[in-house]
Protein backbone atom coordinates (compact mmCIF):
# COMPACT_ATOMS: atom_id res chain seq x y z
CA UNK A 1 0.00 0.00 0.00
CA UNK A 2 1.30 3.45 -0.76
CA UNK A 3 1.78 5.24 1.99
CA UNK A 4 -0.20 9.08 2.25
CA UNK A 5 3.62 11.08 2.63
CA UNK A 6 4.52 9.09 0.10
CA UNK A 7 2.14 9.72 -2.40
CA UNK A 8 1.86 13.61 -1.16
CA UNK A 9 6.23 13.54 -1.91
CA UNK A 10 5.97 11.87 -5.31
CA UNK A 11 3.71 14.46 -6.74
CA UNK A 12 5.39 17.73 -4.83
CA UNK A 13 2.93 18.04 -2.37
CA UNK A 14 6.02 18.07 0.17
CA UNK A 15 8.89 19.89 0.63
CA UNK A 16 9.89 23.02 -1.21
CA UNK A 17 12.68 21.39 -3.40
CA UNK A 18 9.75 19.92 -6.00
CA UNK A 19 7.95 23.38 -6.44
CA UNK A 20 11.89 24.88 -7.39
CA UNK A 21 11.49 22.27 -9.68
CA UNK A 22 8.30 23.53 -11.68
CA UNK A 23 8.69 27.32 -11.21
CA UNK A 24 12.69 27.18 -12.14
CA UNK A 25 14.32 23.33 -12.77
CA UNK A 26 17.81 24.34 -12.42
CA UNK A 27 17.83 26.71 -10.01
CA UNK A 28 19.52 25.61 -6.78
CA UNK A 29 20.64 22.50 -8.68
CA UNK A 30 24.65 22.51 -7.89
CA UNK A 31 25.79 19.02 -9.73
CA UNK A 32 25.38 17.87 -13.06
CA UNK A 33 23.72 14.98 -12.18
CA UNK A 34 20.79 17.25 -11.31
CA UNK A 35 20.70 19.44 -13.93
CA UNK A 36 20.40 16.19 -15.88
CA UNK A 37 17.44 14.87 -13.96
CA UNK A 38 16.01 18.23 -14.06
CA UNK A 39 15.80 18.57 -17.59
CA UNK A 40 14.67 14.43 -17.69
CA UNK A 41 11.84 15.99 -15.42
CA UNK A 42 10.77 18.51 -17.65
CA UNK A 43 11.27 16.31 -21.26
CA UNK A 44 9.30 13.45 -18.70
CA UNK A 45 6.25 16.23 -18.41
CA UNK A 46 6.14 17.13 -22.21
CA UNK A 47 5.61 13.85 -23.28
CA UNK A 48 2.95 13.37 -20.26
CA UNK A 49 0.92 16.41 -21.77
CA UNK A 50 1.54 15.15 -25.42
CA UNK A 51 0.81 11.55 -24.13
CA UNK A 52 -2.75 12.67 -22.56
CA UNK A 53 -5.91 11.87 -23.71
CA UNK A 54 -9.42 11.96 -22.68
CA UNK A 55 -12.65 10.40 -22.98
CA UNK A 56 -16.02 12.32 -21.53
CA UNK A 57 -19.49 10.51 -21.71
CA UNK A 58 -22.79 12.63 -21.48
CA UNK A 59 -25.07 10.21 -20.45
CA UNK A 60 -28.77 12.24 -21.02
CA UNK A 61 -30.75 10.58 -19.12
CA UNK A 62 -34.10 9.42 -19.80
CA UNK A 63 -33.84 9.12 -23.41
CA UNK A 64 -33.28 12.35 -25.26
CA UNK A 65 -35.78 12.86 -28.57
CA UNK A 66 -32.57 13.55 -31.03
CA UNK A 67 -35.26 13.63 -33.75
CA UNK A 68 -35.74 17.49 -32.65
CA UNK A 69 -31.70 18.04 -31.35
CA UNK A 70 -30.87 17.41 -35.04
CA UNK A 71 -33.65 17.55 -38.09
CA UNK A 72 -33.71 18.15 -41.27
CA UNK A 73 -33.97 21.70 -42.91
CA UNK A 74 -35.84 22.69 -45.84
CA UNK A 75 -33.68 21.71 -48.55
CA UNK A 76 -33.53 18.38 -46.82
CA UNK A 77 -35.04 14.81 -48.87
CA UNK A 78 -36.62 13.75 -45.69
CA UNK A 79 -37.68 17.46 -44.04
CA UNK A 80 -41.16 16.98 -45.68
CA UNK A 81 -41.57 13.54 -44.11
CA UNK A 82 -40.87 14.72 -40.85
CA UNK A 83 -42.73 18.00 -40.92
CA UNK A 84 -46.03 15.70 -41.73
CA UNK A 85 -44.53 12.89 -39.27
CA UNK A 86 -44.10 15.03 -36.07
CA UNK A 87 -46.85 16.98 -36.83
CA UNK A 88 -47.10 19.89 -33.81
CA UNK A 89 -43.46 18.45 -32.28
CA UNK A 90 -41.96 19.24 -35.59
CA UNK A 91 -39.91 22.18 -34.33
CA UNK A 92 -40.33 24.85 -37.30
CA UNK A 93 -44.26 24.31 -36.16
CA UNK A 94 -44.22 25.03 -32.60
CA UNK A 95 -41.81 28.01 -32.38
CA UNK A 96 -43.89 29.65 -34.04
CA UNK A 97 -47.47 29.04 -32.19
CA UNK A 98 -47.85 31.30 -29.97
CA UNK A 99 -48.02 29.14 -26.70
CA UNK A 100 -44.09 28.49 -27.18
CA UNK A 101 -42.73 29.87 -24.18
CA UNK A 102 -40.10 32.14 -25.91
CA UNK A 103 -43.30 33.92 -27.90
CA UNK A 104 -44.37 34.55 -24.43
CA UNK A 105 -41.30 36.75 -23.60
CA UNK A 106 -39.56 33.71 -21.65
CA UNK A 107 -36.01 34.54 -22.32
CA UNK A 108 -34.75 31.26 -21.76
CA UNK A 109 -35.77 29.70 -24.89
CA UNK A 110 -35.00 30.70 -28.55
CA UNK A 111 -36.95 30.46 -32.04
CA UNK A 112 -34.23 31.15 -34.63
CA UNK A 113 -33.55 27.70 -36.24
CA UNK A 114 -29.60 27.01 -36.66
CA UNK A 115 -28.46 25.36 -39.76
CA UNK A 116 -25.46 22.95 -40.17
CA UNK A 117 -23.99 21.53 -43.42
CA UNK A 118 -22.45 17.73 -42.94
CA UNK A 119 -20.70 15.98 -45.52
CA UNK A 120 -21.03 12.09 -44.69
CA UNK A 121 -18.21 9.47 -45.73
CA UNK A 122 -19.44 9.57 -49.59
CA UNK A 123 -19.12 13.34 -49.82
CA UNK A 124 -22.62 14.01 -49.72
CA UNK A 125 -24.06 17.02 -48.10
CA UNK A 126 -26.62 17.03 -45.93
CA UNK A 127 -28.89 20.06 -45.11
CA UNK A 128 -29.69 19.87 -41.53
CA UNK A 129 -30.72 22.10 -38.54
CA UNK A 130 -29.57 22.30 -34.63
CA UNK A 131 -32.58 23.10 -32.45
CA UNK A 132 -32.80 26.70 -30.84
CA UNK A 133 -30.43 27.19 -28.35
CA UNK A 134 -28.30 24.90 -29.71
CA UNK A 135 -25.60 28.10 -30.73
CA UNK A 136 -22.70 26.85 -29.28
CA UNK A 137 -22.88 23.34 -30.66
CA UNK A 138 -23.94 25.39 -34.58
CA UNK A 139 -20.62 27.12 -33.77
CA UNK A 140 -18.72 23.88 -33.11
CA UNK A 141 -19.93 22.10 -35.99
CA UNK A 142 -19.00 24.70 -38.34
CA UNK A 143 -15.52 24.31 -37.14
CA UNK A 144 -15.53 20.82 -38.00
CA UNK A 145 -15.91 19.65 -34.42
CA UNK A 146 -18.90 17.78 -33.93
CA UNK A 147 -19.68 14.67 -35.60
CA UNK A 148 -23.58 13.73 -35.73
CA UNK A 149 -24.32 9.75 -35.44
CA UNK A 150 -27.40 9.12 -37.55
CA UNK A 151 -30.20 6.69 -36.42
CA UNK A 152 -27.54 4.63 -34.01
CA UNK A 153 -28.97 2.25 -31.39
CA UNK A 154 -27.91 -0.92 -29.37
CA UNK A 155 -27.72 -3.61 -32.01
CA UNK A 156 -26.07 -6.79 -31.41
CA UNK A 157 -26.32 -7.43 -35.62
CA UNK A 158 -27.69 -6.22 -38.66
CA UNK A 159 -30.29 -6.70 -40.51
CA UNK A 160 -33.49 -5.35 -42.56
CA UNK A 161 -36.71 -3.96 -41.31
CA UNK A 162 -38.50 -7.44 -42.01
CA UNK A 163 -35.74 -10.05 -40.45
CA UNK A 164 -36.06 -8.16 -37.52
CA UNK A 165 -39.82 -8.21 -37.32
CA UNK A 166 -39.62 -11.98 -37.76
CA UNK A 167 -37.07 -12.33 -35.43
CA UNK A 168 -34.73 -13.62 -37.50
CA UNK A 169 -32.26 -11.61 -36.18
CA UNK A 170 -30.96 -10.86 -32.47
CA UNK A 171 -32.44 -7.90 -30.31
CA UNK A 172 -31.72 -6.72 -27.20
CA UNK A 173 -33.68 -8.13 -24.41
CA UNK A 174 -36.36 -5.64 -22.82
CA UNK A 175 -35.84 -3.24 -25.63
CA UNK A 176 -37.91 -0.23 -24.70
CA UNK A 177 -37.24 0.17 -20.63
CA UNK A 178 -35.29 2.52 -19.63
CA UNK A 179 -32.67 0.56 -16.90
CA UNK A 180 -32.16 -2.36 -19.02
CA UNK A 181 -31.51 -0.15 -21.81
CA UNK A 182 -28.52 2.11 -20.47
CA UNK A 183 -27.18 -1.65 -19.02
CA UNK A 184 -26.38 -2.65 -22.54
CA UNK A 185 -25.52 0.96 -23.84
CA UNK A 186 -22.88 0.99 -20.75
CA UNK A 187 -21.55 -3.07 -21.36
CA UNK A 188 -20.89 -2.71 -24.89
CA UNK A 189 -22.12 -5.38 -26.10
CA UNK A 190 -25.74 -4.91 -25.94
CA UNK A 191 -26.09 -7.18 -23.35
CA UNK A 192 -28.43 -6.06 -20.05
CA UNK A 193 -27.30 -8.88 -18.00
CA UNK A 194 -23.40 -7.70 -16.89
CA UNK A 195 -22.59 -5.35 -14.01
CA UNK A 196 -19.55 -3.93 -15.77
CA UNK A 197 -19.03 -1.41 -18.60
CA UNK A 198 -16.86 -0.83 -21.73
CA UNK A 199 -14.80 1.63 -20.06
CA UNK A 200 -14.16 -0.13 -16.78
CA UNK A 201 -12.80 -2.84 -19.72
CA UNK A 202 -10.68 -0.57 -21.38
CA UNK A 203 -9.44 0.84 -18.40
CA UNK A 204 -8.01 -2.94 -17.48
CA UNK A 205 -6.06 -3.41 -20.54
CA UNK A 206 -2.45 -3.82 -18.98
CA UNK A 207 -1.55 -0.93 -21.56
CA UNK A 208 -3.30 1.32 -19.46
CA UNK A 209 -3.48 -0.54 -16.43
CA UNK A 210 -0.02 -0.34 -15.40
CA UNK A 211 0.53 3.02 -17.26
CA UNK A 212 1.77 3.96 -20.66
CA UNK A 213 5.26 4.67 -19.46
CA UNK A 214 7.01 2.50 -16.97
CA UNK A 215 9.05 3.66 -13.83
CA UNK A 216 7.08 6.92 -13.88
CA UNK A 217 4.88 7.87 -10.75
CA UNK A 218 1.90 6.05 -10.04
CA UNK A 219 -1.26 7.86 -10.84
CA UNK A 220 -3.04 8.71 -7.57
CA UNK A 221 -6.69 8.51 -9.39
CA UNK A 222 -8.37 5.45 -11.47
CA UNK A 223 -8.64 6.38 -14.99
CA UNK A 224 -12.45 6.40 -14.39
CA UNK A 225 -14.14 9.28 -12.94
CA UNK A 226 -17.83 9.88 -12.28
CA UNK A 227 -18.99 13.23 -11.12
CA UNK A 228 -22.77 11.40 -11.28
CA UNK A 229 -22.57 8.82 -8.68
CA UNK A 230 -21.00 5.02 -9.08
CA UNK A 231 -21.92 3.91 -12.80
CA UNK A 232 -21.77 0.68 -14.23
CA UNK A 233 -19.60 1.85 -17.98
CA UNK A 234 -16.43 2.77 -15.61
CA UNK A 235 -16.73 -0.57 -13.84
CA UNK A 236 -14.43 -3.47 -14.41
CA UNK A 237 -13.79 -7.00 -13.65
CA UNK A 238 -11.49 -6.41 -10.67
CA UNK A 239 -11.72 -1.94 -10.40
CA UNK A 240 -14.29 0.58 -10.22
CA UNK A 241 -13.94 4.40 -11.05
CA UNK A 242 -13.89 7.44 -8.69
CA UNK A 243 -16.82 9.04 -7.54
CA UNK A 244 -16.17 12.90 -6.64
CA UNK A 245 -18.30 15.69 -6.61
CA UNK A 246 -18.15 18.63 -8.75
CA UNK A 247 -16.99 22.61 -7.10
CA UNK A 248 -14.81 20.76 -4.49
CA UNK A 249 -12.29 18.33 -4.07
CA UNK A 250 -13.03 15.19 -3.29
CA UNK A 251 -13.43 14.19 0.52
CA UNK A 252 -15.02 11.26 2.36
CA UNK A 253 -18.43 12.24 3.00
CA UNK A 254 -19.20 12.37 6.55
CA UNK A 255 -16.01 12.27 8.40
CA UNK A 256 -14.30 14.82 9.51
CA UNK A 257 -13.36 16.24 12.77
CA UNK A 258 -14.34 19.62 12.63
CA UNK A 259 -17.75 18.44 11.79
CA UNK A 260 -20.74 17.83 13.76
CA UNK A 261 -21.03 15.64 16.59
CA UNK A 262 -22.33 12.09 14.47
CA UNK A 263 -19.31 13.23 11.98
CA UNK A 264 -16.67 13.68 15.06
CA UNK A 265 -18.31 9.72 16.92
CA UNK A 266 -18.06 8.62 13.23
CA UNK A 267 -14.44 9.51 12.63
CA UNK A 268 -12.96 8.40 15.98
CA UNK A 269 -14.90 4.66 15.39
CA UNK A 270 -13.13 4.37 11.94
CA UNK A 271 -9.62 5.81 13.51
CA UNK A 272 -10.55 3.06 16.66
CA UNK A 273 -11.06 0.56 13.87
CA UNK A 274 -8.10 1.53 11.52
CA UNK A 275 -5.58 0.92 14.76
CA UNK A 276 -7.15 -2.26 16.28
CA UNK A 277 -4.66 -5.07 15.58
CA UNK A 278 -6.45 -7.90 13.69
CA UNK A 279 -5.52 -10.66 10.75
CA UNK A 280 -8.95 -10.48 9.97
CA UNK A 281 -9.45 -10.21 6.18
CA UNK A 282 -12.31 -8.16 5.86
CA UNK A 283 -11.01 -5.54 8.23
CA UNK A 284 -7.63 -5.36 6.83
CA UNK A 285 -9.56 -4.22 3.26
CA UNK A 286 -11.76 -2.05 4.98
CA UNK A 287 -8.66 -0.34 6.26
CA UNK A 288 -6.96 -0.11 3.01
CA UNK A 289 -9.98 1.23 1.10
CA UNK A 290 -10.63 4.20 4.11
CA UNK A 291 -6.54 4.59 4.21
CA UNK A 292 -7.11 5.09 -0.16
CA UNK A 293 -9.71 7.46 0.15
CA UNK A 294 -8.11 9.74 2.88
CA UNK A 295 -4.56 9.71 0.84
CA UNK A 296 -7.00 10.67 -2.33
CA UNK A 297 -8.72 13.49 -0.54
CA UNK A 298 -5.43 14.72 1.07
CA UNK A 299 -4.22 14.94 -2.51
CA UNK A 300 -7.29 16.83 -3.84
CA UNK A 301 -7.38 19.03 -0.89
CA UNK A 302 -3.73 20.00 -1.80
CA UNK A 303 -3.83 20.49 -4.88
CA UNK A 304 -7.43 22.58 -5.09
CA UNK A 305 -5.03 24.90 -2.70
CA UNK A 306 -2.00 24.93 -4.56
CA UNK A 307 -4.07 25.83 -7.97
CA UNK A 308 -6.78 27.61 -6.67
CA UNK A 309 -6.96 30.67 -8.70
CA UNK A 310 -5.97 28.62 -12.17
CA UNK A 311 -9.20 25.79 -11.22
CA UNK A 312 -11.24 29.04 -10.10
CA UNK A 313 -11.01 30.58 -13.40
CA UNK A 314 -11.65 27.43 -14.72
CA UNK A 315 -14.86 27.09 -13.06
CA UNK A 316 -15.63 30.88 -13.96
CA UNK A 317 -16.12 29.95 -18.06
CA UNK A 318 -19.22 27.71 -17.08
CA UNK A 319 -22.62 28.98 -16.29
CA UNK A 320 -24.56 26.93 -13.15
CA UNK A 321 -26.27 24.54 -14.88
CA UNK A 322 -26.16 21.22 -13.70
CA UNK A 323 -24.44 19.52 -16.87
CA UNK A 324 -21.96 22.61 -16.55
CA UNK A 325 -20.92 22.12 -13.16
CA UNK A 326 -19.90 18.40 -13.83
CA UNK A 327 -18.14 19.64 -16.65
CA UNK A 328 -16.41 22.48 -15.35
CA UNK A 329 -15.11 19.62 -12.52
CA UNK A 330 -13.96 17.61 -15.70
CA UNK A 331 -11.71 20.15 -16.52
CA UNK A 332 -10.50 20.87 -13.14
CA UNK A 333 -9.75 17.55 -13.27
CA UNK A 334 -8.27 17.33 -16.42
CA UNK A 335 -6.52 20.39 -15.30
CA UNK A 336 -4.32 18.89 -12.74
CA UNK A 337 -3.39 15.48 -14.73
CA UNK A 338 0.24 16.03 -14.85
CA UNK A 339 0.29 16.61 -10.97
CA UNK A 340 -2.30 13.87 -10.45
CA UNK A 341 0.19 11.08 -12.69
CA UNK A 342 -2.82 10.59 -15.68
CA UNK A 343 -1.98 10.26 -19.07
CA UNK A 344 -5.73 8.56 -20.03
CA UNK A 345 -8.89 9.46 -18.32
CA UNK A 346 -12.32 8.52 -18.35
CA UNK A 347 -15.26 11.25 -17.30
CA UNK A 348 -18.97 10.14 -16.74
CA UNK A 349 -21.32 12.91 -16.23
CA UNK A 350 -25.16 13.46 -16.84
CA UNK A 351 -27.89 15.72 -17.70
CA UNK A 352 -31.32 14.45 -16.83
CA UNK A 353 -35.20 14.69 -17.64
CA UNK A 354 -35.42 13.59 -21.13
CA UNK A 355 -38.26 10.92 -20.49
CA UNK A 356 -40.62 14.09 -22.38
CA UNK A 357 -44.00 11.16 -22.25
CA UNK A 358 -45.52 15.35 -21.17
CA UNK A 359 -44.96 18.64 -21.52
CA UNK A 360 -41.86 18.07 -24.72
CA UNK A 361 -42.20 21.50 -25.44
CA UNK A 362 -41.75 23.11 -22.33
CA UNK A 363 -38.82 20.82 -21.36
CA UNK A 364 -36.44 19.53 -23.96
CA UNK A 365 -35.63 23.16 -25.02
CA UNK A 366 -34.25 24.32 -21.98
CA UNK A 367 -32.31 20.93 -22.01
CA UNK A 368 -30.96 21.21 -25.24
CA UNK A 369 -29.53 24.51 -24.99
CA UNK A 370 -27.88 23.46 -21.49
CA UNK A 371 -26.40 20.66 -23.24
CA UNK A 372 -24.82 23.04 -26.21
CA UNK A 373 -23.87 25.53 -23.58
CA UNK A 374 -22.36 23.36 -21.57
CA UNK A 375 -20.47 21.50 -24.02
CA UNK A 376 -19.28 24.71 -25.62
CA UNK A 377 -17.75 25.99 -22.25
CA UNK A 378 -16.17 22.56 -21.95
CA UNK A 379 -14.14 23.21 -25.57
CA UNK A 380 -13.70 26.97 -24.65
CA UNK A 381 -11.83 25.51 -21.04
CA UNK A 382 -9.56 23.16 -22.73
CA UNK A 383 -8.68 25.41 -25.47
CA UNK A 384 -7.40 27.67 -22.66
CA UNK A 385 -4.88 24.99 -21.66
CA UNK A 386 -4.27 23.51 -25.38
CA UNK A 387 -6.08 20.28 -25.10
CA UNK A 388 -8.71 20.36 -27.60
CA UNK A 389 -7.18 17.66 -29.71
CA UNK A 390 -6.82 15.14 -26.74
CA UNK A 391 -10.20 15.21 -25.06
CA UNK A 392 -13.54 13.92 -26.95
CA UNK A 393 -16.82 14.39 -25.60
CA UNK A 394 -19.47 11.97 -26.85
CA UNK A 395 -23.16 11.84 -25.75
CA UNK A 396 -25.24 8.87 -25.09
CA UNK A 397 -29.13 8.00 -23.70
CA UNK A 398 -31.16 5.03 -22.99
CA UNK A 399 -32.83 5.40 -26.14
CA UNK A 400 -34.55 7.15 -28.80
CA UNK A 401 -37.93 8.02 -28.91
CA UNK A 402 -41.10 7.77 -31.26
CA UNK A 403 -41.28 10.23 -34.32
CA UNK A 404 -44.95 10.04 -33.78
CA UNK A 405 -46.67 12.24 -30.84
CA UNK A 406 -48.71 10.99 -28.06
CA UNK A 407 -50.46 14.26 -27.88
CA UNK A 408 -47.95 15.90 -25.75
CA UNK A 409 -44.66 14.39 -25.84
CA UNK A 410 -42.90 10.90 -27.15
CA UNK A 411 -43.08 7.77 -26.02
CA UNK A 412 -39.87 5.57 -25.56
CA UNK A 413 -38.10 4.54 -29.35
CA UNK A 414 -35.13 2.92 -30.64
CA UNK A 415 -32.93 4.99 -33.36
CA UNK A 416 -31.56 7.77 -32.28
CA UNK A 417 -29.02 10.24 -33.22
CA UNK A 418 -25.59 11.05 -30.78
CA UNK A 419 -22.84 13.67 -31.36
CA UNK A 420 -19.07 13.37 -30.52
CA UNK A 421 -17.06 16.48 -29.98
CA UNK A 422 -13.47 17.53 -30.52
CA UNK A 423 -10.63 18.91 -31.41
CA UNK A 424 -9.32 15.76 -33.02
CA UNK A 425 -13.17 14.65 -34.78
CA UNK A 426 -13.15 14.58 -38.03
CA UNK A 427 -16.39 16.35 -38.56
CA UNK A 428 -19.85 15.18 -40.54
CA UNK A 429 -22.71 13.00 -40.51
CA UNK A 430 -22.18 9.36 -40.12
CA UNK A 431 -24.52 6.59 -40.33
CA UNK A 432 -27.55 6.29 -42.83
CA UNK A 433 -30.06 9.13 -42.42
CA UNK A 434 -33.10 7.58 -41.99
CA UNK A 435 -36.76 8.02 -43.40
CA UNK A 436 -38.63 9.80 -40.93
CA UNK A 437 -41.93 8.64 -42.76
CA UNK A 438 -44.33 7.03 -40.06
CA UNK A 439 -44.70 3.10 -41.30
CA UNK A 440 -41.48 3.90 -43.57
CA UNK A 441 -38.92 1.73 -44.19
CA UNK A 442 -36.82 2.65 -40.93
CA UNK A 443 -40.26 2.24 -38.78
CA UNK A 444 -39.87 -0.89 -36.45
CA UNK A 445 -43.37 -0.01 -34.56
CA UNK A 446 -45.30 2.38 -34.58
CA UNK A 447 -42.78 5.22 -34.67
CA UNK A 448 -39.55 3.85 -33.24
CA UNK A 449 -37.10 3.80 -35.76
CA UNK A 450 -35.02 0.36 -36.19
CA UNK A 451 -30.88 1.96 -36.15
CA UNK A 452 -29.13 1.90 -38.98
CA UNK A 453 -25.74 2.02 -37.30
CA UNK A 454 -24.75 0.55 -34.02
CA UNK A 455 -23.40 2.01 -30.75
CA UNK A 456 -20.71 -0.47 -31.26
CA UNK A 457 -19.26 0.80 -34.21
CA UNK A 458 -18.87 4.30 -32.36
CA UNK A 459 -17.42 2.95 -29.43
CA UNK A 460 -15.17 1.43 -31.44
CA UNK A 461 -14.24 4.08 -32.98
CA UNK A 462 -13.63 5.59 -29.51
CA UNK A 463 -11.60 3.34 -27.86
CA UNK A 464 -9.08 2.58 -31.03
CA UNK A 465 -8.68 7.19 -30.87
CA UNK A 466 -7.83 6.26 -26.80
CA UNK A 467 -5.22 3.93 -27.84
CA UNK A 468 -6.64 0.75 -27.83
CA UNK A 469 -5.31 -1.61 -30.13
CA UNK A 470 -7.34 -3.12 -33.14
CA UNK A 471 -7.26 -6.57 -30.97
CA UNK A 472 -8.43 -5.18 -27.77
CA UNK A 473 -11.14 -2.90 -29.81
CA UNK A 474 -11.87 -6.79 -31.13
CA UNK A 475 -12.24 -7.80 -27.39
CA UNK A 476 -13.65 -5.39 -25.89
CA UNK A 477 -16.64 -4.95 -28.76
CA UNK A 478 -16.91 -8.83 -29.96
CA UNK A 479 -19.85 -7.58 -32.02
CA UNK A 480 -18.10 -5.47 -34.01
CA UNK A 481 -17.49 -8.37 -36.14
CA UNK A 482 -20.98 -8.30 -37.04
CA UNK A 483 -20.99 -5.09 -39.07
CA UNK A 484 -19.26 -4.89 -42.06
CA UNK A 485 -18.38 -1.19 -41.87
CA UNK A 486 -16.86 -1.62 -38.99
CA UNK A 487 -15.96 1.24 -36.62
CA UNK A 488 -16.45 4.55 -37.79
CA UNK A 489 -13.83 6.95 -38.78
CA UNK A 490 -14.99 9.44 -36.98
CA UNK A 491 -11.09 10.98 -36.48
CA UNK A 492 -8.56 12.82 -38.37
CA UNK A 493 -5.53 10.69 -37.51
CA UNK A 494 -6.20 6.86 -36.58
Amino acid sequence: MILRREILKAFGLLGASTALLQSNPLQALQTIADKQQALQTIADKQQAASDYKGLVCIMLNGGNDAFNMVFPDTSHPEYQNYMDTRQTLAVPNYVSQPQYLANKGDERYSKQLLPIMLRDVNGEQHALTFHPGMTGLQALSRDQQVAVIANTGVLIEPGSLEEFKQSQKSKPAFLFAHNQQRKAVYSGIADNNVTTGWAGHMNELPRFKHGLRQGKPKAVLPMGISFRGSNQWLRGQQTMGAVLAPGKPGKIIGLGEQGNKRQQARTATVQALQSLPSDDVLLRLMRGKLTSAQDLAAVLTQLWTKHGKALAEIEAMFDDGKLSRQLAAVAQTIFLRESLGMQRQVFMVELGGFDTHAGQIDKQPLLLAELSRAITSFQQALASFSLTKQVTTFTASDFGRTLTSNGNGTDHGWGSHQLVVGGAVQGGLYGQWPSMLRGGVDDYRSGRLLPTTSLTQTNASLAAWFGASKSEVNTLFPNLINFPGGALPLFKNV
